[in-house]
């Protein structure tokens, strides 16, 4: 059989600095809590005071009825405070919770009986046997202390029992929100895992291509084969670092797009230019890697009509997203939805990755002469 679980070891030397720091760290609404407690427990039975409004004394009366629950949920909230501050997690939560309020019970009884002698305050019931002619009621002390401590001792575990239900869900909607936040983050680091392992898959086969295009042009002797040796190596010098980095940027986006276009009109012996123009303050913007070099190779798949110009253009949405356009000089992009759906399937799993609400979007206009591609990105 196994041993029951032993009560924590109480270092009572270090209660009364906990004590303090517990209350010390009130927050407002708890305070707010414990008054709308004692405001309402106030109210319950106040309308009696019709029953003894003639009295000249009543406003005495209904004094003793509205601040005597105000300085009990006081009490209780003092004696509350250092429970709650415990361990969260503790098996003896509840023990503790029940514990702080009996005490707290206890010692309100206490205050109870010393303050109002002193204030001089009488309760309605008082007044109402006055206005019987009967005597004052004179109860067995030990009984009424008892009864009245069981009393606020059953008030105040429903009330402290209701809260200790709201913050639990506050804790497990906490908890759950992190656990969600440390899966899309796990969910973001697999999807930009997988682009990379992309990203390496398609170099090395780009790159053979280009070294036997440049082998064949230095064996024929053509002019263009240091020029393409250079596009390739600044290509290399933009692309290869990225392999090694946890994200990308826009310009950086910008510069393997301008180095790839170079390498492959240079090697189909045409011109094709890229201008950039967005904001100098969303060049380091992060986004998605691998999405825009997909687009230019859907363009340049038939080398016989390469396009001449491109042009990346960025701008920030209303909602703090960023919308790109990466426009061709070439139209007649028809027959090519298999590599749209692809990269639209792409979109839809780094939406569903981010932490943030957002739809990503991909929209493709071609007409005869141009072709232009929209990507709506969330913040």
């Amino acid at each position: 059989m196994s041993a029951a679980p032993m009560p924590p070891v109480v270092r009572w030397s270090a209660l009364p600095a906990h004590a303090w720091r517990s209350w010390g760290s009130l927050r407002r609404e708890e305070l707010t809590w414990f008054l709308l407690m004692g405001v309402f427990y106030g109210l319950v039975d106040v309308t009696s005071i019709a029953y003894v409004i003639d009295n000249p004394r009543w406003p005495a009366a209904l004094a003793n009825q509205l601040l005597t629950p105000l300085l009990v949920a006081l009490v209780i909230l003092m004696a509350w405070l250092p429970a709650n501050r415990s361990a969260v997690d503790s098996p003896w939560r509840v023990a503790r919770l029940a514990a702080a309020v009996l005490l707290g019970a206890v010692a309100a009884k206490l205050l109870y009986d010393w303050l109002m002698p002193l204030l001089h305050l009488p309760s309605i019931g008082d007044l109402a046997r006055e206005r019987k002619g009967e005597m004052p009621y004179e109860p067995v002390h030990w009984l009424n202390f008892i009864g009245e401590c069981l009393s606020i001792c059953v008030t105040a575990s429903l009330s402290v029992a209701w809260y200790e239900a709201v913050l639990r869900r506050r804790r497990t909607r906490a908890r759950l929100e992190g656990l969600l936040r440390e899966q899309s983050a796990m969910q973001r680091d697999a999807a930009a895992a997988r682009l990379a392992t992309l990203q390496a898959q398609v170099e090395p086969q780009f790159l053979f291509d280009t070294l036997v295009d440049i082998e064949r042009a230095y064996e024929h002797g053509e002019h263009e084969a240091a020029e393409q040796m250079e596009r390739l190596i600044r290509h290399l010098r933009v692309a290869l670092p990225r392999l090694r980095e946890s994200g990308v940027t826009l310009e950086s986006e910008g510069a393997l797009l301008d180095s790839y276009l170079a390498v492959v009109a240079g090697r189909q012996r045409r011109a094709l230019t890229l201008s950039t123009d967005w904001p100098a303050w969303l060049s380091s913007r992060p986004v998605p890697p691998m999405l825009l070099l997909p687009l230019a190779q859907l363009m340049l798949r038939d080398a016989t009509r390469l396009p001449t110009q491109a042009r990346l253009s960025a701008s920030e949405t209303a909602g703090g997203g960023l919308r790109l356009r990466l426009a061709f000089d070439r139209g007649g992009l028809i027959g090519e939805d298999g590599a749209l759906r692809a990269l639209g399937e792409r979109l839809e799993r780094l939406e569903r990755a981010s932490p943030v609400e957002g739809v990503a979007r991909l929209h493709c206009r071609s007409n005869a002469d141009d072709t232009e591609f929209t990507l709506e990105l969330p913040a």
